[in-house]
């Protein structure tokens, strides 16, 4: 699955990678607490970099027409 990554939509952007991160942490059996904390602790490149580490397996965020590379 891919979502666009739209950075410009600030705190609209931030609430739905947050939502995402709820419904996908609960299904796949994560501590949904500590990944939005860890989400939360940091800028929006950590935001997004966090996301991934967790759920890049599952859904790739574009931005621009380029894929946010994961750190493996």
């Amino acid at each position: 699955m891919q979502i666009q990554v739209d950075q410009n939509a600030g705190e609209t952007f931030v609430n739905d990678l947050r939502e995402y991160a709820s419904t996908l942490s609960a299904a796949l059996g994560y501590d949904t607490e500590e990944i939005l904390l860890e989400m939360s602790n940091g800028d929006m490149a950590h935001l997004i970099k966090t996301f991934t580490k967790y759920f890049g397996d599952y859904i790739e965020l574009l931005e621009s027409d380029q894929v946010i590379t994961r750190d493996k």
